[in-house]
C-alpha cells in the first residue's frame, strides 16, 4: 500500500507544510502528497502552482472543479477521492473538530488523522519530545504550534 499524506488546507499552516512534505517526500518515505484547496482564488493562484511544481497533487471539491480549471489549474483528485486514498489525513484548517465529525470518522483507509488549528476536541494532544507515546497507530492526534514552547517550559 503506498503512503500516501493529504493535507487539508492550504493556509498559514498548510501551505508550508504541504512544501516541507513534497520536497522531502523522498526522505520520509512518502509516495504521494495530496492537497486540498477549498476556495478558487485567483491571488492564490501562483501559491497552487507552486505546490504542484514542488510534487504535491490538487484536490477540490466535485463542484469547484471548472472554477479551479478556469484559473489554470488541472486538479489531479475530487476531495473525498484523495481522503479515501490517503494513508494520513492532516488538517490545517480552523474547523477539523467539524471535518472530524462530518467526513474523517466516516473513512476506512487512513490509519492515522491529525489536525493543526483546531487542537482541542480532536484527539490526542501531541508535542514533540513531550508525550512521543501518543502517536500510536490509527489515533487522532492534535499537534500545535506551540509544541516548541511546551517543551521548553516542560523542562523547567
Amino acid at each position: 500500500m503506498p503512503n500516501i499524506v493529504h493535507v487539508v488546507g492550504t493556509g498559514t499552516i498548510g501551505e508550508p507544510l504541504i512544501g516541507l512534505l513534497a520536497d522531502h517526500r523522498e526522505h520520509f518515505g512518502i509516495d504521494e502528497v495530496t492537497f486540498h484547496k477549498r476556495t478558487p482564488l485567483v491571488t492564490e493562484r501562483s501559491k497552487v502552482n507552486d505546490l504542484i511544481r514542488r510534487g504535491a497533487s490538487l484536490a477540490v471539491d466535485a463542484d469547484k472543479r471548472q472554477a479551479f480549471e478556469e484559473l489554470g489549474h488541472s486538479p489531479k483528485y475530487e476531495a473525498l477521492e484523495a481522503l479515501e486514498r490517503a494513508t494520513v489525513v492532516i488538517d490545517c484548517t480552523p474547523v477539523g473538530n467539524q471535518n472530524k465529525e462530518e467526513i474523517y470518522q466516516r473513512l476506512e483507509n487512513p490509519v492515522g488523522f491529525m489536525a493543526q488549528g483546531s487542537e482541542f476536541g480532536f484527539g490526542k494532544m501531541y508535542a514533540r519530545g513531550i508525550n512521543d507515546s501518543a502517536l500510536v497507530r490509527g489515533r487522532r492526534t492534535a499537534t500545535c504550534t506551540s509544541s516548541r514552547a511546551t517543551r521548553t517550559t516542560s523542562r523547567c
